[in-house]
């Protein structure tokens, strides 16, 4: 009972060391809590979306355990240097290393209990507020109810039991590979003098830059999805590298200009800066590497939220789209009787007969090679264009306007793509480019995935179906070769529930007296397809706000880590400048100047990579179908203000904290 006893007293007296590790820790267990509420709730599988929406919680709460590990690592490190003196101590007192260990695992195991329970508490009751939020955000039905699962929350205190095994093992580690005197003066530890080290300046400047390229010169959304990660890696590694070694290049130079080194706050801020830096700079790293994914993550989920009405309007430009493999009339005669039947004035409608979107290789301006091997899609071609045929009376009929064609000659509507040729070559046929056409119809001029083109020939029977059965005769390519009979239309209803209600009996009445799309027959809607997008987007963006609240807390947790352990390494230099004659208001000036220094600095960068990584993300959005780049702008330009406020908020409290810790 005595190590028992004495591990207490350590939590109780301590509390300036302990307190934050512990609040941390707690919030860890909330936040993974909460996660296992959400993923284990038996509600998730009834929701529209349930296979996407299961593996975006998944992914989540995967990412969440794996920042666990290494945030918990992370201020364990830091309460142990501030306990070295202590443990030293008790070293030096007649308590040796194994007397010390079972004294480390009664404060580990005292740490376990009071984080766990009090950790999956809260993380419940937070549970309970978060998912009448969820459940707001995903519209979701009364089926998405509030459970606690016990399989989860077992899991959750499985997890930090062993996390906590671990932080025992590496504070045991590092009190056997230290000897008393070291434990005693361990907390006082500087860093020497480092030197400047401008070969990994100028190779984290290049890691950076060529990230930078990346993000700039991504002009597919593929190739965005393909090397979005190598250029994350990149600008990482180029953080670190640039905060390590270009810092101390930087202070250093400043340091030789004596109008500006000779200075009172100047002098004794990149005094102490400069000695320190090393380990300074690797916190400021991660700290602007926190900052740049609070805004990312923030910035994406937000703009694919307040962005569905964009999304689905490029998804669907009208509010039923029918499609069959011929001019069915009984399908259209059945849609319009129940649209009477439930009062619903149909309006705005197309019907024409066009080709399915046909993938092509983009070899040139102008120049398509069709893809008719099963192998082949848009991942493995560098640059792939979607193409669809209409016939000329289709496109007079959609228009009004009268014009003729050549047998060789075509109309080109380019809805994204550029226009610079002016013949058009599809695999082995070749077509003078009459004219190139304004956006009509169903066809408007969009961002989307690919290169995308509206073709329209002369004749379906004559030019159209010959080039169609030339390219796909494998019999997996015999949908490609049959028309596709189109009916698009509008209806005018204001009652969103009727309008869903409405949309889902069309697509029954399709699936069920004329066949599935696998025979040539799709019914699509705006409206029934409205309920599944606001559950994708609204539980990607409460997972959103999820990270950026983890990102940011942890964030808070380093600067206020790193400014205590600063403030009780610079308290006794602070107490000698006192003594000889610096005022408490000029102590109180250089605090906030070098805080301000130090930590405005990450906020700038991570704005910086904000910016740059700004093209690369909207790219990334095509891919979902959010083609609003001013929305997303919009909505960053808000994020980056409230998380600079909330930074600041930060950087405020923990120069109080610093300055009550130095000040005499």
């Amino acid at each position: 009972m005595f190590y028992a006893k004495l591990a207490l007293g350590n939590l109780r007296k301590n509390q300036r060391a302990y307190l934050p590790f512990l609040v941390s820790m707690l919030f860890l267990v909330a936040v993974n809590t909460l996660t296992q509420i959400i993923v284990k709730n038996p509600g998730m599988r009834k929701l529209p979306s349930f296979m996407s929406a299961m593996t975006m919680f998944n992914f989540g709460m995967v990412i969440i355990l794996i920042f666990s590990v290494i945030f918990s690592l992370y201020t364990n490190s830091f309460l142990l240097k501030q306990r070295k003196k202590e443990l030293g101590l008790y070293n030096v007192l007649g308590l040796g290393k194994r007397e010390l260990y079972k004294l480390m695992a009664w404060e580990t195991g005292f740490s376990f209990i009071f984080v766990t329970g009090v950790g999956l508490l809260v993380g419940i009751v937070l549970g309970k507020l978060s998912f009448l939020i969820l459940k707001k955000l995903m519209n979701s039905d009364t089926g998405f109810v509030f459970q606690v699962p016990l399989a989860g929350i077992g899991f959750v205190a499985l997890v930090f039991a062993i996390i906590f095994f671990l932080l025992f093992l590496v504070n045991c580690l590092q009190i056997l590979r230290t000897d008393p005197i070291q434990l005693l003066h361990g907390g006082k530890v500087g860093e020497k003098m480092p030197k400047s080290r401008r070969l990994l300046a100028v190779l984290g400047g290049l890691f950076v830059g060529m990230g930078y390229f990346l993000a700039l010169r991504i002009e597919s959304p593929i190739s965005a999805l393909l090397w979005f990660f190598v250029a994350v890696i990149l600008v990482i590694a180029g953080t670190y590298l640039l905060f390590i070694a270009g810092s101390i290049t930087f202070l250093k130079w400043l340091k030789k200009r004596p109008n500006y080194y000779y200075q009172t706050d100047h002098f004794i801020n990149i005094s102490n800066m400069i000695y320190r830096m090393k380990q300074n700079a690797a916190g400021l790293a991660s700290i602007c590497i926190l900052s740049t994914m609070v805004l990312v993550t923030v910035t994406t989920t937000a703009s694919l939220y307040f962005g569905q009405q964009n999304t689905l309007d490029s998804r669907y430009p009208t509010d039923i789209m029918l499609t069959a493999e011929h001019q069915s009339v009984e399908l259209f005669t059945a849609v319009a009787q129940l649209a009477e039947k439930e009062d619903i004035t149909l309006s705005k409608g197309y019907q024409y007969t066009r080709t399915n979107g046909l993938l092509f290789a983009n070899q040139a301006a102008g120049k398509w090679s069709v893809v008719n091997q099963k192998q082949d899609d848009a991942y493995n071609i560098p640059t792939a264009t979607m193409v669809t045929f209409l016939d000329l009376a289709d496109y007079q009929q959609l228009t009004g306007r009268q014009m003729t064609l050549a047998k060789d000659e075509a109309l080109v509507l380019a809805q994204k793509g550029p226009t610079n040729f002016k013949h058009l070559k599809l695999g082995e046929a070749t077509f003078k480019v009459k004219d190139f056409i304004p956006e009509f119809a169903d066809f408007k001029k969009s961002e989307g995935v690919t290169d995308t083109y509206v073709v329209v020939l002369q004749d379906w029977e004559k030019t159209i179906q010959p080039l169609l059965d030339s390219w796909y005769q494998q019999a997996d390519f015999a949908a490609y070769r049959r028309p596709q009979a189109v009916w698009d239309f509008d209806f005018s209803e204001k009652d969103l529930a009727k309008r869903h209600t409405f949309g889902v009996q069309v697509q029954q009445l399709v699936r069920q007296n004329f066949g599935s799309s696998t025979e040539g027959f799709t019914g699509e809607s705006k409206d029934a397809q409205r309920k599944s997008t606001m559950a994708f987007t609204g539980g990607f963006f409460f997972l959103g706000i999820i990270f950026g609240i983890t990102f940011t807390l942890a964030t808070a947790l380093i600067i206020y880590y790193k400014q205590v352990s600063e403030g009780l390494d610079d308290q006794e230099r602070f107490d000698i400048l006192q003594k000889v004659g610096m005022s408490h208001q000029e102590v109180k000036k250089v605090i906030s100047s070098q805080i301000l220094m130090i930590f405005a600095f990450p906020l700038l960068v991570a704005v910086i990579h904000l910016a740059f990584a700004f093209n690369m993300i909207r790219k990334l959005l095509l891919l979902f179908g959010l083609t609003n780049w001013h929305l997303f702008l919009g909505v960053t330009l808000v994020a980056v203000v409230i998380f600079a406020l909330l930074y600041y908020l930060v950087y405020k409290l923990t120069a109080k904290s610093y300055y009550r810790i130095v000040e005499r």
